[in-house]
């Protein structure tokens, strides 16, 4: 049976690997220790590793400020090494293992061709940046399709560079057509989150759905941003979940305290402002009568507002 003692890398990869000789391993930041560790949190000599005669190892702190720990912020003066979990000396990490231990499969390689189902979102994409345009197109003069479109297509490929550069970097992976992939699948999944929307507040006649389309669309931005930060740092996944969730929570609360703040309202929808076609129109119809009697009701709560707001601005101004 054989032991080693690895420092770790943050990312998990392994700086330097010391086997043991004898039954005990100093660690710390002294040069006379087995496993030198060049961390300014690492006491000269920090902790010592002992293996039992049946096999067992135990960590012990060697009576330092920072002691050792499995977890970041739980400090222990003892460890039961009984797995290849890493543990913590100050801010660096190590790992032990035993020749006896067994090892996970190695992991298969990337067979899988992302590249054309890639392209083919990117396709999907475009044509609907196409449609798009073409509907909204009411001039004399045709706009600038083919602009427009490598506009999109740039945009698309700059985003997904950054997340490719940002795996190169932290994972050594760039994986460009699976973040763009990811990229226009997300797109797509947003253009037909925002499209039913509409279609259920016409359907049914409640504001409602319009009045969320915006939070929900930041959802959708925010798992698309996870799905993103998950392929490019697998690793480090748990602490950057936290700082989307808290970016999207910010992105979301910001402009609606902004609102309430100004307007003390939570939404600047009040009507609708699309039509759809007839048959898609779930609610039930409504006669000139009915309608005109809701418009009287509506215009009566209008005026007593209004003069409610005359009152107090006029109260305001004998004030001053």
């Amino acid at each position: 049976m054989s032991w080693f003692i690895e420092h770790l890398h943050r990312d998990g990869t392994v700086i330097a690997r010391v086997p043991l000789q004898g039954s005990r391993c100093r660690i710390g930041r002294a040069l006379d220790n087995d496993l030198v560790l060049d961390d300014a949190h690492v006491a000269a000599h920090h902790a010592e590793l002992i293996v039992g005669e049946a096999g067992t190892a135990e960590l012990v702190d060697l009576g330092t400020r920072n002691g050792v720990a499995r977890q970041k912020g739980r400090r222990a003066t003892r460890l039961d090494v009984s797995d290849e979990q890493p543990l913590r000396i100050g801010q660096s990490l190590i790992r032990v293992r035993s020749s006896t231990w067994s090892l996970p499969p190695e992991l298969p390689l990337q067979t899988r061709w992302i590249w054309p189902w890639a392209l083919l979102a990117l396709l999907a994409v475009l044509g609907h940046s196409a449609w798009d345009v073409w509907l909204r197109d009411l001039g004399e003069k045709s706009p600038p399709y083919l602009n427009l479109l490598a506009g999109s297509a740039i945009a698309v490929a700059i985003w997904s560079g950054l997340y490719a550069l940002l795996g190169r970097l932290i994972s050594g992976n760039e994986r460009f057509f699976s973040h763009l992939l990811i990229a226009c699948c997300g797109y797509l999944i947003a253009v037909l989150v925002d499209r039913v929307l509409e279609l259920l507040a016409f359907a049914s006649g409640w504001l409602w759905p319009l009045q969320i389309s915006r939070f929900v669309l930041i959802l959708v931005v925010a798992l698309i941003v996870r799905t993103h930060l998950r392929l490019a740092d697998p690793r480090h996944w748990p602490t950057l979940r936290w700082a989307v969730g808290v970016v999207a929570v910010g992105a979301a609360l910001v402009p609606l305290a902004q609102l309430w703040i100004s307007e003390r309202r939570f939404t600047q929808i009040q009507t609708l402002s699309g039509l759809e076609h007839p048959a898609v129109r779930l609610a039930k119809p409504v006669t000139v009568e009915q309608f005109g009697a809701q418009a009287q009701q509506l215009k009566a709560r209008a005026d007593a507002a209004r003069k409610r707001e005359g009152n107090t601005d006029a109260a305001e101004f004998e004030e001053d």
